[in-house]
Parts: structure tokens; C-alpha cells; sequence
């Protein structure tokens, strides 16, 4: 997929430098509880739909697939699709012939499953791995990395108009790449915390995401080159993964709760609704006196 993009994005940098300097608009996300300035979702469907053509993926259904894998995909993704946090998109489900164990989100709500996982997942395994990529999806993580590459590519043109030599310009990009990875590393990490949101959400059970984990782990061991060289991975290792999606679980038992006014809310809500408190976590929230404040222990 990097090498995709990077064939499609290079030819529009002036354009998408346009795009980048003119075009975005700051927005709350509930999926981050940030604000962020991200490109319009109408020019992001415009810029998948051209990815989308130059990785080949003019269908849903990519070699020799059947229509029952699209089936289960679409019936388990749909949804897991209704309860994300982002509603602008349609989300769309495919499936790629491939024997490798993945699935990958090109942005925009379009999702492919490989026909190498679905071999290898029940149901709930494979409703886990389709609420991580709605969560890629649904924290803008692919138009951020468009975003990014288009703002190193433009500079780096600037700077060798400016004079930059070659072994500078060679720094700059390895530097880039580590940046990214990291960046990667975390949507990771961010797109598993909202996959258990949305599995709890639509009656899945979160704990097999912890599953897939451990699946993959048997496929790809963890020994001590790869914890020593996690900082050049695109992905966490997987220990860490399940380390966190323990913790996620753990709070769904959790409430949030307002200490102005008492009421409750989902564990991933931050601001009271009523008057924009920030929220506070707490197994049990404390009783409301008759006057609507929360009672003193």
C-alpha cells in the first residue's frame, strides 16, 4: 500500500499542497476527543477513489473470491460500521485473494478483508478485526498520513530548489520514515482501543480481539530482535497490544460520570452533555442528593 501512494501522491504534490493549505477545516472528532484539521471528507473520497484505482481495487471482490466471504464480511461489517463514531462516509467491505493473515483500511469507510484471514477467524475474531479498521476510519488515520506526505514532499521539493544536498535530502526522508512509523504505530494502538469500543457497542465480544493477537503472535513469534528494534515496526508488537486491549476491556465496566451534576455516561465520553463538565471515571457514581448535586462521601 506505501508504494501505492507514493506512485499516486508524488505527481500531485502542488495540488495536494492546494488542497492542504486551502482545504482543511478544523473539527471536534469524537472518536479522539481531539480537535483536528483534516482535509474535507468529500476531497478524501476523491483521493481514495484515485488510490483505490492505482492499487487495482476497482471492485469488492479481488480474484478468486466467493460470494459467501463477501457476504459474512459485509453482514459483520455493517455492524460494526453502525455504531462508529464517524457517520459521513459509507462504509464499504471487500474481500482481496490473498493467503497472507490481513486486512487493510484505504481510508474513506472502504475496508478489504484477505481471503488468508478469513480462513483463519470465526465470526467474533473477524468482527475484532473489522472494528479496528472502522476505528482506522473513524480516527481520520489514512487522511492524516495523506496530509503528512504531502507536507514533506512539498517541503523537501522547496528545499532542493533552495539548495538542499543529496545527503541532507537522505537524512531528512530515513527521518520522515521513522516519524511515520511511529505515527503508525500509535494509530495502531489507537484504532485497537476504539475496535474494542465498537465490538462492546454491537454486542461483540471485545476479548477476541485479544484472540487475533495471540493469533497472529503464533504466526510471527516475538523474540529479542523484534522487541529491540520496535522503534523501525510500522506495527506495536503484539504483546503490547494485548496488554492494552486487556486494560480497554477492564474499563468497560467502568462509568463516567459528571461531579457537577451526577449523571453517567459511557466509559469514552469526556464532557457532560448538560453543561460541559469534564467527566470522571468511577466504578460506581456517586448518588445524586435531591437537588441534583452529587452526594458527599
Amino acid at each position: 500500500m506505501k508504494k501505492a501512494i507514493e506512485r499516486f501522491f508524488l505527481p500531485l504534490t502542488a495540488y495536494g499542497l492546494l488542497l492542504f493549505l486551502t482545504g482543511c477545516t478544523t473539527l471536534y472528532n469524537p472518536a479522539t476527543g481531539r480537535k483536528e484539521t483534516l482535509l474535507p471528507t468529500s476531497i478524501e473520497q476523491i483521493l481514495v477513489g484515485k488510490m483505490r484505482m492505482e492499487m487495482g481495487l476497482t471492485s469488492i471482490r479481488i480474484g478468486r473470491v466467493d460470494a459467501q466471504q463477501v457476504t459474512r464480511v459485509q453482514e459483520i461489517g455493517k455492524a460494526i460500521a453502525a455504531v462508529s463514531d464517524r457517520k459521513d462516509v459509507k462504509y464499504q467491505f471487500g474481500v482481496k485473494e490473498d493467503s497472507s493473515i490481513n486486512a487493510f483500511n484505504v481510508g474513506g469507510g472502504v475496508v478489504y478483508v484477505h481471503t488468508g484471514l478469513l480462513d483463519k477467524t470465526d465470526d467474533e475474531m473477524l468482527a475484532a478485526v473489522l472494528a479496528h479498521e472502522v476505528g482506522h476510519d473513524a480516527a481520520r488515520h489514512v487522511v492524516k498520513h495523506m496530509q503528512a506526505a504531502y507536507g514533506f514532499v512539498g517541503l523537501m521539493k522547496l528545499a532542493q530548489v533552495a539548495g538542499m544536498k543529496t545527503q541532507s535530502a537522505q537524512l531528512a526522508n530515513f527521518m520522515f520514515g521513522l516519524m511515520m512509523k511511529g505515527f503508525g504505530r500509535q494509530d495502531e494502538l489507537e484504532a485497537d482501543r476504539l475496535g474494542v469500543r465498537y465490538l462492546h457497542r454491537s454486542g461483540h465480544n471485545p476479548e477476541a480481539l485479544i484472540r487475533v493477537f495471540e493469533m497472529f503472535q503464533k504466526e510471527m513469534p516475538e523474540g529479542p530482535l523484534e522487541k529491540a528494534t520496535v522503534w523501525n515496526r510500522t506495527h506495536p508488537l503484539n504483546s503490547d497490544r494485548i496488554k492494552q486491549a486487556k486494560e480497554e476491556i477492564a474499563k468497560l465496566k467502568q462509568k463516567a460520570f459528571c461531579p457537577a451534576c451526577g449523571a453517567t455516561y459511557a466509559v469514552e465520553v469526556k464532557f457532560c452533555e448538560k453543561d460541559g463538565t469534564a467527566l470522571k471515571l468511577q466504578e460506581a457514581p456517586p448518588a445524586a442528593n435531591p437537588q441534583g448535586q452529587p452526594s458527599k462521601p
